[in-house]
């Protein structure tokens, strides 16, 4: 099974603690219970000193930890362990882990029945059902107290873990406490759990508890600065916490641009092509967001893993619509679904679900939604398949990222294998934790050995971006720890989220294909094309500069403002419609402004007497950067007059202005300039 789903059925139960959206059934008889005694398990011989006392004051909780454990609060969540390396671990290891998580109880009596918010057996049952599920074996409930309240716990344990849990049940809120290892690490520390949830006492939180900030997340740290290929990181392990990702995750581009990142602590996060924060949206309708995809009328998809369902969200990020829930019936998502999830050619919307079967084995399937979310089919894979993403392309072909078997799996509408793209020797070289298909059907993957690849349509490796970090080392720019999403964007740009303990961003790359590697798809009947996707026509904005001011004109009529609107000057001459400079031998600027700043893609040039001088083209953001897109020996041209195109990668930032030095040291005689039209997105 891949990694995130192997990490989610091994601390299944942990998702007690980030999900009200649960499977249990209000009114189920609660599992058997042995004879209530008084106490929990008896204190071990050796004195465990639980120097810190930590308060959770949202949740209404404190409780003793040893000195120099690391710790993480999350909402009414608080997870414990001895180092921040632990917190992070995918599956149990050696450490003891401890999660402690308050509910008001009338948010359990809404979801789960008056009886689950007040009887310990009743709350135990809805709390434990996610590691049975899972394959957990319970013990026996035992009855305790903590903190005055009544509870129960059990000792749990599976292939890989162990640990107990324990729920306790007060008078206006329920709690639920985790202790987890690996078997030999849970034995050797259970009796340290136990002196922690002792430790545990309760008082009331504040009346009035603070919601999660809705758009008032800061501004990531910026860096533009990497090795080639390298174009902008945003984020890292730096800066404030409201300015810091918890988890980067799934991720969607406009044709502009604009990226849309599904983060687990904000909902969405939307940034800018060059990584300025727009806004955020989703956190107070999101339970745990990890995948989005982008509708042509720009609605926006959101895979919410928290509630096992999809929430649909306006253009502006305007909460429309939820539908799917956790279940065993047709239109029901497994435990650990979705995760990820891809748009059709026709609007419908494919989730990848998995649950265990009854054989004990995982089942994994592609479910096809409407835009409405009705069920149209789910598509069952084979027992060897437990894709980490999925990508569908214009045919409705069914693309998998196989991360165990190293592959990509190509599938029909219906089901059928169509291709298996990958080295069977070489597995780590296509094992990726996410993939995405561009406009002309290239296949990029964020692997965990290679960095980011890129495939043509017939599987060929054309390019490649990008390095691995090392283990526990925050990532360089450009290198990659644990690949979580890739986004194909405009402009050749391809995103990557990726995360690593306290660091977690999302980086952006261009890939310079392979001419060989080009070649031989070329030859397979591939139409793998230059990196950059084009931009349709519709969508382009094509406008003339408002407004110039120059270095230098030539009196009286010669002026900056003849190189604005459209083209004055039909034919090669001399024209005071055009600008010249004041002399025809020096080394001149002209600056124009445009009304509307677009991320631009391209420029012409229109020069009217003398054509052939320009030396140098320069893009002004709204920043006030400076872009370069072209430099040029001066000579005068044959061809008079002369449209100069510049074409270029979409830019990042959006384009406000078009710097123009022309160079006539060598004796021009005046190359004049009509009209300078600037085309580009908005």
């Amino acid at each position: 099974m891949h990694r995130q789903l192997r990490r989610a059925l091994l601390f299944a139960a942990i998702l007690l603690f980030t999900s009200c959206a649960l499977p249990g059934l209000p009114g189920q008889a609660p599992t058997p219970t042995a004879p209530p005694t008084p106490t929990i398990a008896p204190p071990s011989p050796t004195p465990i000193s639980l120097d810190i006392e930590l308060s959770v004051e949202a949740a209404g909780f404190r409780l003793r930890h040893p000195a120099g454990w690391a710790s993480q609060v999350l909402s009414n969540t608080l997870t414990l362990a001895p180092s921040e390396a632990s917190l992070d671990r995918s599956s149990p290891g050696p450490d003891l882990v401890v999660t402690v998580d308050a509910t008001p109880a009338e948010m359990v009596a809404a979801q789960y029945g008056a009886e689950a918010a007040s009887n310990p057996e009743s709350f135990f049952e809805v709390s434990s059902s996610a590691a049975q599920q899972a394959g957990y074996t319970l013990s026996p409930t035992t009855a305790i107290t903590v903190g005055g309240s009544l509870g129960l716990a059990a000792d749990l344990r599976g292939e890989g873990g162990a640990g107990r849990l324990a729920v306790i049940v007060g008078p206006d809120r329920v709690i639920r406490v985790l202790g987890q290892a690996s078997p030999a690490g849970w034995d050797a520390q259970s009796d340290l759990f136990d002196a922690i949830l002792t430790s545990l006492s309760f008082f009331a939180p504040a009346t009035t508890p603070t919601p999660t900030p809705v758009g008032v997340a800061q501004q990531p740290d910026l860096l533009r600065r990497g090795p080639p290929g390298f174009v902008l990181r945003i984020g890292g392990s730096g800066g404030p916490r409201d300015a810091r990702f918890v988890s980067a995750r799934g991720m969607a581009v406009a044709p502009d641009g604009t990226l849309y990142l599904a983060e687990s602590s904000r909902g969405v996060w939307v940034f800018a092509p060059d990584g300025t924060l727009i806004t955020t949206f989703g956190a107070e309708d999101l339970l745990d967001a990890y995948d989005i995809v982008r509708t042509p009328s720009g609605d926006l998809l959101v895979a919410d893993y928290g509630r096992n369902a999809v929430a649909r969200f306006s253009p502006g990020g305007t909460f429309v619509e939820r539908w799917g829930s956790a279940g065993d019936g047709p239109d029901q998502f497994g435990l650990s679904s979705p995760q990820r999830i891809a748009l059709g050619p026709d609007g419908s919307v494919y989730a990848l679900d998995s649950r265990p079967g009854d054989d004990g084995q995982v089942v994994s399937s592609v479910m096809v939604f409407g835009p409405d979310g009705t069920l149209i089919d789910r598509v069952k894979l084979p027992i060897d398949l437990a894709p980490a993403d999925l990508a569908v392309d214009s045919a409705g072909d069914i693309y998998l990222a196989e991360t165990f078997g190293g592959s990509v799996v190509k599938l029909a509408p219906d089901g059928v294998e169509l291709a298996r793209f990958g080295d069977p020797a070489a597995t780590q070289s296509l094992a990726a934790g996410s993939i995405d298909l561009d406009q002309q059907g290239n296949i990029y993957l964020a692997t965990y050995a290679s960095g980011v690849v890129k495939l043509s349509p017939e599987g060929i490796m054309i390019a490649q971006g990008g390095t691995t970090a090392a283990a526990g080392v925050a990532p360089d720019a450009g290198a990659f720890s644990l690949p979580n999403g890739i986004a194909a964007g405009p402009g050749g740009i391809v995103w990557v989220s990726d995360n690593s303990g306290e660091y977690s961003a999302a980086t952006a790359l261009r890939l310079s294909d392979d001419p060989t590697a080009q070649a031989t798809s070329a030859a397979l009947g591939a139409t793998a094309e230059a990196d950059v996707t084009p931009v349709p026509e519709d969508a382009l904005l094509r406008q003339w500069a408002e407004s110039a001011t120059a270095s230098s004109y030539y009196e009286p009529n010669y002026d900056p403002a003849g190189a604005t609107g459209p083209p004055d000057v039909t034919v090669c001459q001399d024209s005071p419609d055009a600008w010249a400079s004041a002399a025809p031998d020096g080394l001149d600027t002209l600056e124009l402004s445009y009304a509307t700043p677009v991320f631009a893609t391209g420029l012409t040039i229109y020069q009217s007497h003398q054509p052939g001088y320009i030396s140098k083209v320069e893009l002004i953001d709204e920043r006030g950067e400076i872009i370069p897109v072209y430099t040029g020996e001066p000579a005068l041209s044959g061809t008079c007059p002369l449209a100069l195109p510049v074409s270029f990668d979409q830019t990042l930032s959006r384009v406000a202005k078009v710097r123009i030095t022309v160079d006539q040291r060598s004796g021009a005689n005046w190359d004049e300039i009509d009209a300078v039209e600037l085309v580009g997105v908005k």
